[in-house]
Order: C-alpha cells, then sequence, then structure tokens
C-alpha cells in the first residue's frame, strides 16, 4: 500500500515536533558530542531516555542536517546580518554576486552596489554562494 503526500506529510510533521528533553538534547550533541550521554544522565527516567534515544538518532546525522536543525529550533545568530555584510564586503568578484543573488530580496536591497550581473552563475559557484550565506547566518 502506498501512502499519498498528505499522509507522508503528517508522519514527517510528526517527526518534526521536540520536546523540551530532545530540543536539551540537540543542543548537547551539538556542543558536546562526547560528553552527551553523562549531560543527558541529570533528567528524570523518561526524559533521559527520550533524550538519549533522540541524541542516537542525532549521531547519523551529517553536519548539514545538524546545522539545520539546530537553526530551526534555536534561530539565527544574532549577529547574522553583520557577518553576512562582511561576507559581501570580502569577497570579490562572481562570488560576490552569486552571493548577493542567493541572499533573500529584503536583505539583497542592502546591497544595491553589487546586484548588477547577477545572473548566469555555475552551478559550483551558486552552490558556494549559498553555503556561505547559511554559515554566515548560523
Amino acid at each position: 500500500m502506498t501512502t499519498t503526500r498528505v499522509e507522508r506529510r503528517k508522519n514527517h510533521q510528526a517527526l518534526q515536533v521536540m520536546g523540551f528533553p530532545e530540543r536539551v538534547a540537540l543542543f548537547v550533541a551539538a556542543i558536546h558530542k562526547g560528553r552527551a550521554d553523562e549531560l543527558l544522565a541529570g533528567f528524570s527516567k523518561p526524559s533521559q531516555e527520550r533524550a538519549s534515544a533522540f541524541a542516537q538518532d542525532m549521531k547519523q546525522w551529517d553536519s548539514a542536517r545538524r546545522q539545520a536543525r539546530l537553526a530551526h529550533e534555536f534561530g539565527v545568530r544574532p549577529d547574522a546580518g553583520e557577518r553576512i555584510q562582511q561576507l559581501v564586503v570580502k569577497t570579490s568578484g562572481d562570488l560576490r554576486a552569486a552571493i548577493v543573488a542567493s541572499l533573500p530580496p529584503a536583505v539583497r536591497a542592502q546591497f544595491p552596489q553589487f546586484v548588477e550581473g547577477a545572473t548566469g552563475f555555475p552551478v559550483a559557484v551558486r552552490a558556494l554562494a549559498a553555503r556561505l550565506v547559511k554559515e554566515a547566518s548560523r
């Protein structure tokens, strides 16, 4: 039996809901990987089991997924705007134009002098620009 898109979406959303133990596990496992089990031992038994199970699942994630989940749960850095501004100022040429092109329109408006010629970049340059913007905001 196949599942519909709606059913898959419901299942995906159910996996996205995180309680306090999972959020603490996410933070602890991201910051103190080696000591995660030790630090999560302070929870009550049911919360500790949930947190430890989540931390075990998280160990299988790649870095990009872990960073994305941290940003999703805890938000972007407070100094993200300054870091993006420094990124744009310190880069040059096609990479700078690709970075500006990959910014959301509201942020891109801060750099009108670099918007010209912001089309037709190779895939690798676009991917690098998008990655640099993500890293600057995390």
